[in-house]
């Protein structure tokens, strides 16, 4: 009997088949230090849970997660990407990629450090990259703020705050939703699982992340989107 393909088969077939989504991906990638534990294959990972690939990105103009990073307005805003009716940049693939990759980059840096997010929430420092990585997914997932308050609830209940199967259990006294708390752990996951499988079969380049980002040009700022056989497209000009 042959044997299944996993969702992560399907999507590198996709990302065979528009090898812009490899140079798209590779290039973000280079905004993760040499020193993380943040890969392009981590990046896939996301790509793939958030929108397996792109197929499933939601409206555009929206304020909830949406494009092919299923990125919030208020985190574009952040990262000053273009959000507008006729001009949603988190459904460009380079400008979204981008974004979450210095999104997720300092997430990384939030959680290797104490770090004040403000209305009262600290982060607890995690030395371990690898273990880093969990806080950094579920922060990406269900928000920094959250995440932060659930370690320092882990720590005055004399659990590890640095560990992330500690610190999951009090997602829901932190204010998480109970449904989205669920779904967030396994988000992370799911994340690292697919991950791993990446790093395994896909040919993107992994050490790509040691040279700095250099300047593309080409992006499209103006312009509108249309409606095509199911899919957003925008439309330059």
């Amino acid at each position: 009997m042959a044997k299944k393909k996993s969702y992560v088969d399907e999507w590198i077939k996709r990302e065979k088949l528009h090898p812009s989504i490899r140079e798209a991906l590779e290039n973000a990638s280079r905004y993760f230090a040499r020193t993380d534990a943040l890969t392009v294959n981590t990046l896939e990972a996301i790509y793939g849970q958030e929108s397996s690939f792109g197929i499933l990105r939601r409206l555009p103009g929206i304020a909830g997660a949406v494009g092919e990073f299923h990125i919030e307005k208020k985190t574009a805003a952040r990262y000053g990407l273009i959000v507008t009716k006729n001009n949603d940049q988190r459904f460009d693939l380079d400008y979204a990629s981008i974004t979450a990759a210095r999104y997720l980059k300092d997430l990384n840096r939030f959680f290797g450090k104490v770090t004040n997010l403000g209305e009262g929430k600290v982060t607890v420092p995690v030395s371990d990259i690898v273990e880093r990585k969990k806080f950094v997914l579920a922060a990406y997932n269900m928000g920094e703020g959250h995440i932060a308050h659930a370690q320092r609830l882990a720590q005055e209940a004399g659990k590890n705050s640095a560990s992330w199967d500690e610190v999951k259990d009090f997602l829901e006294a932190a204010g998480v939703d109970p449904d989205v708390a669920v779904t967030g752990r396994k988000y992370v996951d799911d994340v690292l699982k697919n991950e791993s499988e990446f790093a395994e079969k896909s040919s993107a380049d992994k050490k790509v992340k040691n040279k700095w980002p250099g300047k593309k040009t080409g992006f499209c700022i103006n312009g509108h989107w249309i409606t095509k056989d199911h899919h957003h497209i925008f439309i330059c000009g």
